[in-house]
């Protein structure tokens, strides 16, 4: 598969995207079935690379908080508590950032440490039909996805196939191909997702609908990871010939995210917004004075 073309802002430093190839004739778990051109269009997102992998310089950061050595029952409770509170008694100071443009990205990443863990909350948005007949966003939070060969990622899906609009939960340890998950899933629903390991190549995956009380977790190893950098991203997912088209999503506000217990923009940390060449397709705003609370707007597809 060929690498994205990135358009880096005046300010920004060149970026460098890979992907994984989700499996040829993967089914999307618990899904209906489909038929005619409802079923193309399925086949059609099972081929995409769910993660295009942004490989800049440098790496970011996560968030930490569980031991996996501890009971899986332990590992659970403690991801329930992610990104839901924080004691931070003053206004957390914002660490340096630079803006850049990507293909396909629109979000945060943090850099420059050693990350364990990562965490955020959103509101998983609704998808009007747009000029094609295949747009999807992904949505998600995840360890590693800039300037290693590994990744280990997990969020939500809102797409628009065949004329009908389709909602998933799914997880991708990068190189294995991305898994659905039979949780249900409604736009408006609110999600919390982490991502956490203890650092001996095993990571928590879990995922929280707030709306429906129903979670998912699943301990997944990944020995190569680097843990260089962390992300809290929309993403038009891959395919052969380029990024997706992105579905209009609105405004998409993330709240609460954080890596290794810290608001994202406590550490340094990469602002991407999404373009096709001189087509602007999502704007990412400035993080607010919690530093762990922004938004990702819709612009076109």
């Amino acid at each position: 598969m060929q690498d994205h073309a990135v358009e880096p802002d005046s300010a920004s430093r060149g970026l460098h995207e890979l992907g994984a190839l989700v499996s040829p004739g993967r089914q999307i778990a618990g899904g209906p079935v489909h038929t005619g051109r409802l079923a193309r269009a399925y086949r059609s997102l099972r081929r995409l690379r769910f993660v295009s992998l942004l490989r800049p310089v440098g790496p970011l950061p996560l968030i930490v908080i569980i031991a996996l050595c501890t009971p899986a029952a332990i590992s659970v409770f403690v991801s329930l508590g992610l990104g839901v509170a924080h004691s931070d008694a003053a206004t957390p100071r914002l660490a340096q950032g630079a803006l850049e443009t990507s293909s396909n990205w629109a979000g945060y990443v943090a850099s420059h440490g050693r990350f364990t863990s990562v965490s955020a909350s959103w509101v998983v948005p609704a998808v009007k039909v747009g000029t094609q007949p295949t747009e999807v966003a992904a949505v998600w939070v995840g360890i590693d996805g800039r300037g290693t060969r590994n990744l280990e990622q997990i969020g939500t899906l809102s797409a628009e196939l065949g004329g009908s609009p389709a909602y998933e939960v799914w997880f991708e340890v990068v190189p294995k191909a991305p898994v659905y998950v039979r949780m249900a899933l409604s736009p408006g629903d609110s999600v919390t997702a982490s991502v956490t390991t203890n650092g001996d190549g095993n990571f928590t995956l879990f995922i929280r609908n707030n709306t429906t009380h129903t979670a998912y977790s699943t301990l997944q190893p990944s020995p190569g990871a680097e843990l260089v950098t962390a992300e809290v991203v929309a993403e038009a997912p891959a395919t052969v010939s380029g990024p997706s088209p992105l579905p209009d999503f609105g405004t998409l506000t993330f709240t609460n995210a954080r890596v290794d217990g810290r608001p994202i923009g406590t550490f340094n940390w990469d602002r991407l917004s999404m373009s096709a060449y001189t087509t602007r397709q999502a704007v990412t705003s400035p993080l607010a004075r919690d530093a762990d609370t922004f938004s990702v707007t819709w612009k076109h597809e």
